[in-house]
């Protein structure tokens, strides 16, 4: 089957990525001076931060499609690009808590717009399904779209609360005139985010085989059952 088949292609590739982005990182990627061997960490915790906001965004679209068209389908991307962008939303916030303890001694600081902004948007995304389980059927799919669609909005604050917010705790990695790093470290951090895309991919893959073939066991289902 072709989604088969694009989960399987999309799972080599993202194993390859990760695999060789994580051998990158950890042996040819120079370490910081002033942070040592925590800033590695780095590689992952953007990348995946990065990653989510990509999953929202493919939900958000998602539901403009549902909306247009009325296939479930979309309904089904949606609601998969969602949950899984919050599962790397909470490896973004274990990863850089754990990044800035190391670094500056605290787990999280409250008065830092980007964490705040962006605990904000998962926040966001969490009541997602909150309402998704509040309605049902053709309700459910159109109320699920409409939020996908305005949740989407809260993804650009996190970005502009990076570009001009200043704190100590969680510093700019791109600014206005490109990266904020070397090419050394810019080469492996290209790989770490393709890596995390492509994972992103795959598992969406893997959720839409899942349901549809969820769809056709209960379809055989109802066939014995009216048989």
């Amino acid at each position: 089957m072709p989604g088969e088949r694009a989960a399987l292609i999309w799972g080599v590739v993202a194993t390859i990525l990760v695999v060789i982005s994580t051998i990158g990182v950890f042996l040819v990627a120079p370490e910081d001076a002033d942070q040592g061997v925590i800033q590695r960490i780095f590689y992952f915790h953007v990348a995946i931060a990065i990653a989510s906001l990509v999953a929202f965004a493919v939900a958000c679209v998602a539901g403009i499609l549902y909306l247009r068209t009325r296939n479930a389908r979309w309904d089904d991307v949606g609601e998969a690009s969602i949950r899984i962008g919050l599962l790397f939303s909470v490896l973004v916030v274990i990863t850089g808590s754990i990044w800035a303890k190391a670094s500056w001694g605290t787990w999280w600081v409250w008065t830092d717009p980007r964490l705040v902004t962006y605990l904000i948007v998962v926040l966001i995304y969490a009541a997602y399904f909150v309402l998704r389980s509040s309605a049902e059927d053709d309700r459910r799919m159109r109320y699920s779209a409409i939020y996908a669609i305005a949740g989407f909005a809260s993804v650009p604050l996190s970005f502009y609360s990076v570009r001009v917010a200043e704190s100590f705790v969680h510093p700019v990695v791109f600014t206005g005139s490109g990266a904020n790093m070397p090419g050394s470290m810019l080469i492996w951090f290209v790989v770490s985010q393709a890596a995390m895309i492509a994972l992103f991919i795959a598992l969406l893959e893997v959720d839409l085989v899942g349901r549809r073939s969820e769809r056709a066991l209960r379809r055989l289902a109802l066939r014995l059952e009216n048989a």
